[in-house]
C-alpha cells in the first residue's frame, strides 16, 4: 500500500462511522452530532510522517469566511480562524501538512473588516500574476485546439488585445463562445458581447461588494467610484475624485480602506498618470453593460 493509498484508508477509517439513518427526499445522518471532526483530523495527523507534508487546500476561503459571518455570526468566523491558527501552530503537526488558502478575494480585506488580522499574521501571502504574452498564445492556442478551430496568428494577437489582461479566466469565457473557423475580427467581436452579456460569469464581482461584506454606504461609494471608472469615454479616478465622492457618500474615514480592497481584490490599479482605472478591459465592459447603467 503505497502513502496515498494508506492515507485514503486512514481518511476513510476515521469517519466511516457515519451511517445514514432515513434516505428519502431528503438525507438524515445518524451519528453526525456526535463526531468531532476536528478532534479526528488531529488525531489523523499524528499519524502522518513528518517531512512529507500534505498540502491542504481550502478554495475561496474569504468566501467561505463571508457566508459563515452571514449565516452564523462574526463568533463562528472567530472561532474557524483560531482552530486554524492552533492546527499551523502546533508543533506536533509541523513538517506534515500545509495550508493553501485560495480565494478570488483576499483573505487579509475580509479578515481585516472582521477585526481578526492577529489570526492570519502568519500565513504568506502570493499573489497569482496573470499569463505572460506567451503563455496566454499557448494556452489560447490549445483551448482553439479542443474545440477544432482554427485561427491566424494575427486574430490571435487581435484577441488577446481584447483581454488585455491575460487573466486564464478571462481567455477561457471568451474561447467558450468562440464558433467560427477560421477566426476573424467579427466573431472575435461577437464573441466579446457574448461573454460579457452572460452575467453570472461576472455577477460575483458585484455582489461581493454588497452590504453583507460591507457598510450600505461602503458599498454604495465603491459601486458609483467602479461606475465612473468604467465610463468607456472616461480617464479613470483620480484620488481627489475619489476623495471627493467619499465625502459625498460619508466614508471618508474608510477612504484608503475601500481603496486598497478595490485594488487588491483585482478591479483597480493605478496608471502611469496615477488614475485609478479597471485591471480588466472585460471586467470594465460588464460593470458599464450591467451595473452603471
Amino acid at each position: 500500500m503505497n502513502r496515498w493509498d494508506s492515507l485514503g484508508w486512514s481518511i476513510t477509517s476515521r469517519f466511516k462511522s457515519i451511517n445514514i439513518q432515513e434516505l428519502g427526499k431528503s438525507v438524515r445522518f445518524g451519528d453526525a452530532k456526535t463526531l468531532d471532526y476536528h478532534a479526528e483530523f488531529c488525531r489523523l495527523l499524528e499519524q502522518l510522517e513528518p517531512g512529507r507534508p500534505i498540502v491542504l487546500m481550502l478554495d475561496e476561503f474569504p468566501q467561505t469566511l463571508e457566508n459563515i459571518r452571514e449565516n452564523e455570526g462574526v463568533p463562528q468566523v472567530r472561532k474557524l480562524l483560531t482552530t486554524q491558527r492552533e492546527l499551523r501552530q502546533e508543533p506536533r503537526y509541523k513538517g506534515k501538512i500545509q495550508f493553501l488558502y485560495a480565494g478570488s478575494i483576499g483573505l487579509q480585506n475580509v479578515v481585516e473588516g472582521m477585526g481578526f488580522t492577529k489570526h492570519i499574521n502568519d500565513l504568506r501571502e502570493v499573489k497569482m500574476r496573470p499569463f505572460r504574452r506567451d503563455e496566454a498564445l499557448s494556452y489560447t492556442q490549445c483551448l482553439l485546439r479542443r474545440k477544432g478551430l482554427q485561427a491566424d496568428a494575427s486574430w490571435l494577437e487581435m484577441l488577446l488585445d481584447r483581454i488585455d489582461w491575460l487573466a486564464p479566466f478571462y481567455i477561457s469565457l471568451l474561447i467558450d463562445e468562440l464558433h467560427a473557423s477560421p477566426l476573424e475580427e467579427k466573431h472575435i467581436d461577437e464573441a466579446f458581447q457574448a461573454m460579457i452579456g452572460h452575467r453570472n460569469n461576472f455577477e460575483h464581482w458585484h455582489s461581493r461588494l454588497k452590504p453583507q461584506a460591507l457598510s450600505k454606504e461602503e458599498y454604495r461609494y465603491c459601486k458609483t467610484l467602479l461606475s465612473l471608472a468604467a465610463d468607456p469615454d472616461g480617464l479613470g479616478i483620480g484620488y481627489a475624485e475619489a476623495c471627493n465622492l467619499a465625502v459625498q457618500h460619508d466614508v471618508m474615514d474608510e477612504v484608503s480602506r475601500l481603496l486598497n480592497i478595490l485594488q487588491h481584490d483585482g478591479y483597480l490599479a493605478r496608471d502611469e498618470q496615477n488614475r485609478f482605472r479597471f485591471i480588466s478591459p472585460v471586467l470594465r465592459a460588464w460593470w458599464w453593460k450591467e451595473i452603471a447603467n
